[in-house]
């Protein structure tokens, strides 16, 4: 509860403070001021308050360090209808996310110079969420002509994608990895080789014969990792590999690590909660790019996060209107909303998989932060008070009616699970808090 109000200083005190960077993990406080954190520590404020200050109990909640989101598609440019600036930041502050890196697949594509300043701008005057754009590795996300990489990153490009596309050409994607390495630039792939999911609408197999609908076959995310791996090793660059769903991917990107690749790799939570069999009846919200797989692959992927072969979980949150979605199963678009249903999803690693909660943190906060090279992510002096306070212990029926996303294509509606954000803090400002928590 708050006992005094101050616009540049909050006082967090009885919180569980956990920071995956230094592995600190205990009750204790911690002062904001003005952007940045000022103190923080086990006896920190626990004779002494002071009067100058905001002072929030955290009543032993945990007070980590704000969610980043690698993969993140908003709408804006474009596609407003769907989800622009504004209602991507609500969402993503309720679900404890302070970063997200916009995909490029906006229209028109983020390949440009004023297209990054137009996300720049728009999210200044949202003064909400953290947006770091991401430029497409070609132009046009035709997969044949680099973009100018040098320049666009200037600009505030934070890395480079095709976003769910892929680059056929072999040459042309050595390329590109040899021109990032050049800016020190890392490069983020989906990897589903193009050829074998032309067409596909759900993961191949006895499923789709069954339904009649055209399959992504596995060897598809396999071939593509397997070549992408190879001129990485040829050319030193650093490469991204996300979405990963099966387990021969997991396979070959741990042996590619212990080549000392500079190689990561992230997953998303309905590839690790679901499996195809939600698509049953034609339900087109379970149409998702790349495929929801089978059982036997969703295992693998809960397995792999649990003994830490996958590095990073984002939330692929990729919004689409009712008119988008309520088409026959091979017309609808893919895509699934993601950002609060982000945390209660991923708990479940730490609730029945048992990994521990600062490592699940790790993989949403510190991860990100590193591979992206942002001076956030972490909890300490100096560093931006970019925070999220979370009660991993309530139950919680998730519900599309109460979520901010401008569309609503989720498979989570009245999906029960534990976890809620309770606050969440920009900068040291204060910009979301639950509606029950008694601030």
């Amino acid at each position: 509860m708050i006992k005094s109000k101050s616009k540049n200083k909050i006082v967090f005190k009885n919180a569980r403070i956990i920071d995956p960077c230094t592995g600190f993990d205990d009750l204790g406080g911690l002062v904001t001021e003005d952007k940045v954190i000022k103190d923080f520590g086990k006896n920190l404020f626990k004779d002494h308050t002071p009067d100058d200050a905001l002072i929030i109990d955290c009543q032993n909640h945990i007070l980590c360090p704000g969610f980043i989101d690698l993969n993140a598609n908003i709408g804006e440019p474009g596609e407003e209808f769907k989800e622009n600036i504004n209602t991507a930041s609500d969402a993503a502050l309720a679900s404890g996310i302070t970063s997200i890196v916009c995909m490029p697949n906006t229209n028109p594509v983020i390949d440009q110079i004023p297209i990054i300043q137009y996300i720049e701008k728009r999210a200044r005057e949202t003064n909400g969420v953290k947006i770091y754009p991401a430029a497409s590795i070609t132009k046009n996300l035709e997969g044949k002509q680099l973009t100018e990489m040098g320049l666009l990153l200037e600009a505030g490009a934070i890395l480079f994608s095709e976003a769910n596309k892929v680059i056929s050409n072999t040459k042309v994607m050595k390329q590109a990895l040899t021109y990032a390495k050049n800016f020190n630039a890392t490069i983020m792939i989906s990897p589903q080789d193009p050829d074998l999911s032309k067409n596909g609408v759900m993961n191949g197999g006895a499923l789709a014969n069954k339904l009649g609908l055209p399959g992504i076959p596995k060897v598809a995310e396999i071939i593509q990792i397997e070549r992408d791996i190879r001129l990485l090793e040829s050319t030193g660059s650093k490469l991204h590999f996300f979405n990963i769903t099966t387990n021969e991917a997991i396979i070959a990107i741990e042996n590619a690590k212990k080549k000392g690749l500079n190689l990561t790799c992230s997953t998303a939570p309905h590839y690790f909660t679901l499996d195809e069999t939600a698509v049953d009846e034609w339900r087109t919200f379970a149409k998702v790019f790349p495929p929801l797989r089978n059982k036997k692959d969703k295992k693998a992927i809960y397995d792999a996060l649990i003994k830490d072969k996958i590095d990073i979980i984002s939330s692929h949150h990729s919004p689409q209107d009712q008119d988008s979605k309520r088409l026959p199963f091979e017309q609808a678009e893919f895509g699934i909303i993601g950002f609060e249903t982000l945390l209660p999803i991923s708990l479940d690693l730490h609730i029945n998989g048992k990994m521990k909660i600062i490592k699940l943190i790790d993989k949403l906060t510190n991860q990100p932060a590193k591979l992206l090279n942002l001076n956030t992510g972490k909890i300490a002096i100096n560093s931006p008070a970019d925070l999220t306070l979370i009660d991993i212990k309530t139950s919680n029926v998730l519900n599309l009616e109460n979520m901010n996303s401008k569309s609503n294509n989720s498979l989570f509606d009245e999906y029960e699970a534990k976890g809620k954000i309770l606050c969440t803090i920009v900068d040291g400002r204060i910009v979301y808090t639950d509606q029950k928590f008694n601030l």
